[in-house]
């Protein structure tokens, strides 16, 4: 059984800068503190595209199975290494945000990424321990696996030492920059209530526990062959896939009860910061980062990987006494060995770079720059959709809240997007030798709100080019799958924001959240005032508790006089499940929106239900007007060929419910209390339809 880390102990050096921080006034302490979470988020983002290029430099799967060769070993051993470095990157990342935002602050990834590659990360001492070639210069390139590049690794991991100074800026390690924010925190001017400037309940805005895994199929490699066919569980000749199935991230790597923590306390910030301390650096005095002793800390897993390599032995780095460098690992890989098992990336390359290789090789005619940039937008929504994490929450309107909106975004995203389309491009070869490779700059896709669409406009160029039919199965998952977010970065009210005082329909029965039961045979409609005959809207043969009489149950007496949908709620254009299930006003053509709650199937409906009474028209001849008012005046006109069809439907129609007779259902009243608008179903880019609903 695995257990979490414990709360590391302060230093002698920590407790020596927590004395001297302690004489600033508190304001100033609350200031720099957020400052440096938010350059810790910006150092964690600096690494990850560095390990992802490396990464991809890596033909894991050159052999696999029963006819691997030690090259194949070491180059899938390779490959789960450091994207296990990379995931716990991510990891520590989302935890700076999650502290950032408890403190009130709104993380801020978007176009954070280096400017440029080789790249200093975020106030990093730009002189550090001789390398391989005696140079001293911190400046981390993008570049394919090397022993090269292996130190550049253990130049942004380097172990801090017992005795050093805690440090925010020209730091040496990242061990000392985050000592200097976890004495920070230790001030005794910082409390409990630093962390909860949100309100009571606001963690379930950050990126939540659930959505970390230590290990996936990327993290994992084997440490012999196998037979690739054998059955997990069962014997065989020679041992299966599962067998043989080694993980570089172990489950006790972590302080406090799970890996990703929410905050709402000076204590778990604290643990937080350990968990990226423990996992990051490690301590000089010890290689693991783990009670179980099962997980090697970053710096020590990238030693380990140089340590099979052919140079090692010869190496001339000044590395650091403590933890002890490892002996050489064998077999030896060469540096032949190597090529076999690695893509031919460039160094540092850029989009721009591909266009004028295009314009030096007209023979060719292929063009990478518009994959390149794809791929640079893809990396960038990403960080859009992660900023935006914090505005969905555990429970927010969508159906399934953040978990849902995680795996359609963040994991759709880098699963089936990103990771297949670098796969595609270093399949491409340019005229010197070089296969394309991601750049992983920070291309510009406009602002939160026109993201989405640039990054549509950025695959649609894609479509142009010779290589898009490998491509399009993933280009089309960009434009039709990937969550469009520019919902959430409308200006205007935040969810939260309290009801008006006085409530306005406090005499009216609260909006009910589900259908009571219906009338049998009766046709379900759209909205209020759209109901064929008694007891057929929302509150059903039940009726709703008057608000003046306790107790006391009222059912609708006619056609016409309900109170709204009978028809399951829908988000949008297209959703709706049956015949006259459809409203209307944000998409559609003319035709649509000249008839509101009435259309033919399944599928066929115009925009959302129930139709709130903020909405207007968005095309026809009904734009910029009421779309209930619409949807009232249809049915209306339809209401003696309905009749016709209802043998027990009423001569006549009776008027909508009090007060909304001139609107129809207003926001307010559908939201009920208006404090999580999670029942609002209408929401559109602009935001104008729900009445402030869909921020």
């Amino acid at each position: 059984m695995s257990h979490a880390d414990p709360l590391s102990p302060l230093t002698p050096r920590e407790e020596e800068m927590i004395e001297k921080l302690s004489r600033l006034p508190r304001p100033a302490i609350l200031q720099r503190l957020k400052e440096d979470l938010q350059t810790a988020a910006w150092i964690e983002l600096a690494t990850i595209p560095i390990y992802l290029y490396t990464y991809y430099s890596i033909q894991r799967a050159e052999r696999s199975g029963e006819n691997v060769r030690p090259c194949d070993l070491f180059a899938n051993k390779a490959g789960g290494v450091i994207m296990s470095v990379a995931v716990e990157e991510m990891l520590h990342m989302s935890l700076a945000c999650n502290i950032l935002h408890s403190l009130g602050v709104d993380p801020q990834l978007y176009g954070k990424s280096p400017a440029s590659y080789p790249t200093p990360l975020p106030y990093h001492n730009p002189v550090g321990p001789p390398g391989p070639h005696g140079g001293t210069r911190v400046r981390i390139p993008l570049a394919k696996l090397t022993y090269e590049q292996l130190w550049h690794f253990l130049q942004i991991e380097y172990p801090e030492s017992v005795d050093a100074w805690p440090e925010d800026r020209n730091w040496n390690t990242i061990g000392q920059f985050y000592s200097y924010v976890r004495c920070l925190i230790k001030c005794p001017q910082v409390r409990d209530e630093d962390f909860q400037v949100r309100g009571r309940g606001a963690e379930r805005y950050q990126i939540q526990p659930y959505n970390y895994s230590p290990n996936n199929v990327d993290t994992a490699h084997p440490k012999e062959r196998f037979d690739p066919w054998g059955i997990p569980g069962r014997r065989g000749r020679r041992p299966n896939a599962a067998d043989v199935a080694r993980f570089s991230n172990a489950p006790d790597s972590h302080t406090g009860p799970s890996p990703l923590i929410t905050v709402s306390s000076r204590r778990q910030a604290l643990e937080a910061i350990d968990t990226i301390c423990d996992q990051g650096e490690g301590f000089a005095h010890r290689p693991t980062d783990d009670p179980s002793h099962a997980e090697d800390s970053h710096y020590y897993k990238f030693l380990k990987l140089q340590a099979q390599l052919e140079q090692y032995p010869h190496h001339v780095e000044k590395l650091p006494p403590l933890p002890k460098p490892p002996a050489p690992i064998k077999p030896a890989v060469t540096a032949a060995e190597l090529a076999e098992v690695i893509v031919n990336f460039p160094d540092n390359p850029t989009s721009k770079s591909y266009a004028e290789y295009y314009d030096k090789s007209p023979g060719s005619r292929v063009n990478y720059r518009p994959l390149s940039d794809l791929i640079n937008g893809v990396y960038q929504y990403m960080l859009i959709m992660t900023e935006t994490v914090f505005k969905v929450g555990d429970a927010g309107p969508e159906k399934g809240g953040q978990k849902l909106f995680f795996n359609q975004g963040m994991h759709f995203s880098m699963i089936w997007i990103l990771d297949k389309l670098i796969q595609k491009m270093r399949l491409y070869t340019l005229d010197d030798g070089h296969a394309v490779a991601p750049t992983f700059e920070n291309l510009d896709l406009g602002t939160r709100q026109e993201a989405h669409a640039g990054l549509v406009q950025l695959a649609d160029a894609v479509s142009a080019e010779p290589y898009y039919q490998d491509l399009e199965y993933y280009v089309d998952m960009i434009k039709n799958r990937l969550p469009d977010v520019s919902g959430y970065w409308q200006s205007g009210p935040q969810p939260g924001q309290p009801v008006p005082v006085p409530y306005p329909y406090k005499d009216a029965p609260p909006w009910p959240t589900e259908i009571g039961p219906q009338p049998e045979g009766l046709p379900l409609h759209a909205c209020m005032g759209l109901n064929s005959c008694r007891a057929s809207d929302r509150f059903g043969t039940k009726g709703h508790e008057d608000p003046g009489r306790p107790g006391t149950y009222v059912v609708n007496e006619c056609a016409g006089q309900g109170y709204c949908s009978t028809a399951a709620d829908h988000t949008c254009l297209a959703m709706n499940e049956c015949r006259n299930q459809g409203g209307c006003g944000l998409y559609g053509t003319a035709e649509d929106q000249a008839r509101p709650g009435v259309n033919e199937c399944k599928s066929l409906g115009s925009c959302a239900t129930p139709i709130n009474a903020e909405r207007f028209s968005t095309n026809g001849p009904n734009k910029r007007k009421s779309v209930w008012k619409r949807a009232r005046a249809v049915f209306e006109e339809n209401w003696p060929e309905l009749r016709k069809k209802i043998p027990e439907a009423p001569q006549k129609l009776g008027p909508v419910p009090a007060p909304f007779a001139d609107v129809g259902p207003p926001y307010l009243w559908i939201s009920d209390d208006n404090e999580e608008r999670t029942h609002m179903t209408a929401c559109g880019a602009s935001g104008l339809s729900g009445a402030g609903g869909c921020v």
